[in-house]
């Protein structure tokens, strides 16, 4: 007679802990399928994501804010729709996977050969003193840093600003790319560095195609349920759903983890607490424009849909992907309070391995909200997971490794910041 409770406590937590990641599955699966491109800027592929995410919001009981879903936004951002090719010495490389073009660069077209320069750092004079030497096309060696800003400015004073250089950067890192508000004059590739042969010949057949937006039409979603007693009073869950989109016509960089499984644990949450309605009014935004620099979130300060002053407290969510060694909290150090209420829930509950702190950072949403003075936290789960803004970032490659008791974590949270 034992055995029929023990089993109705059995499903009873199965539903509490499995069912948040069946639905969670469900939505990083659909997010990054092919229909949406990369959730980028490339066949309208973020607007599409948007859609999805609104229809979820209307399914779920979620109202409307102002009596639409959506927050009409532009910005600049380079493009990549069209041809994308690389030949070296005969052999086709593959987008995301043997090399990547630079996020600025433009439409390029070239044929020839490439003249190889033993680096070791850009900026260092004494091995870089090619003054006099015309030269428009170069391969850089492995130890050249980063092309930052300081990079760049070394590279208009030996080259000179003739247009449409070509610079093949060697690298032995992982191929990481990102997206781009400016148009650069210069293509810049990186390659894998086991593909080049320094000793042979350097033939390089290139075609890039790009498309720059001046004014990319994009948009913020939102969502909200009223509050059974503090209606102007607002606790806010963001995360962004854009991503990198595509690379030409063949390479799509899905981003599971950054940010579809951010969506996916704000959709569970949505869905909670349109069953449990909490004191005050909870509003839910999804950003587009993050990987572009935060326009998204940015524009919504700038416009808020509902008062900035009434927001108690926002939870921004990013990289859900794994949560094995636990949950950071940026801006930690800055709320103690609201942040030692949510240790002790963890400390009592033992939902995740860890919770950790960290001070304020410029690498998410909640950044330009904490700006303009509201309170908030940034949270991202801390575990193995290789991929980053690369092509291998897909459904099938987050674990979700305690993505349901990340879940339970920010329930309590939320609840525990009404007492």
């Amino acid at each position: 007679m034992k055995i029929l409770p023990i089993l109705i406590s059995f499903f009873l937590f199965t539903s509490l802990h499995g069912q948040d990641t069946i639905y969670a599955r469900k939505v990083i699966h659909k997010l990054c399928s092919k229909k949406y491109k990369g959730r980028g800027y490339v066949g309208k592929g973020d607007i599409k994501a948007s859609r999805y995410i609104a229809s979820q919001f209307r399914s779920l009981g979620l109202k409307p804010v102002n009596r639409s879903y959506f927050q009409e936004f532009s910005f600049p951002v380079n493009t990549f729709p069209g041809e994308m090719t690389v030949r070296y010495n005969g052999r086709e490389l593959k987008p995301g996977v043997d090399y990547l073009v630079d996020p600025s660069c433009p439409s390029f077209s070239f044929k020839g050969k490439v003249e190889f320069i033993p680096l070791q750092e850009l900026n260092d004079e004494k091995h870089y003193d090619i003054k006099g030497v015309k030269l428009r096309h170069v391969v850089l060696d492995t130890f050249t840093p980063k092309l930052n800003e300081e990079a760049a400015i070394s590279l208009r004073k030996y080259f000179g600003d003739r247009q449409k250089n070509l610079i093949i950067r060697l690298s032995n890192d992982k191929l990481t790319w990102s997206s781009s508000p400016e148009l650069s004059n210069r293509c810049i590739i990186t390659l894998k560095n086991d593909i080049f042969d320094r000793s042979g010949p350097s033939e390089f057949e290139i075609t890039v195609k790009n498309r720059f937006y001046r004014n990319y039409q994009s948009r913020n979603v939102l969502g909200m349920i009223e509050g059974l007693k503090h209606k102007d009073s607002l606790i806010v869950f963001t995360a962004h759903y854009d991503h990198l989109g595509m690379m030409g016509k063949k390479a799509i960089f899905p981003g599971a983890n950054d940010n579809a499984s951010g969506v996916a644990m704000m959709l569970n949450l949505a869905a909670y607490f349109i069953k449990n309605p909490q004191d005050y009014t909870l509003l839910f935004i999804a950003f587009s424009g993050e990987e572009n620099g935060l326009v998204g979130s940015n524009y919504y300060v700038k416009n808020p849909a509902l008062p900035l002053e009434h927001i108690r407290f926002l939870v921004n969510i990013d990289l859900m992907g794994n949560g094995a060694e636990g949950v950071m909290a940026v801006n930690g150090t800055i709320f103690p309070k609201q942040m030692e209420k949510l240790k002790s829930i963890n400390d009592r509950e033992k939902y995740l391995p860890a919770v950790k702190v960290r001070g304020k950072a410029r690498n998410s949403d909640h950044y330009w909200f904490s700006e303009a003075g509201v309170p908030c936290f940034f949270f991202y789960l801390m575990g193995p997971y290789p991929h980053y803004h690369d092509i291998n970032d897909k459904a099938s490659a987050v674990p979700l490794t305690n993505f349901s008791s990340a879940f339970l974590l920010f329930r309590d949270f939320i609840v525990e910041l009404q007492k």
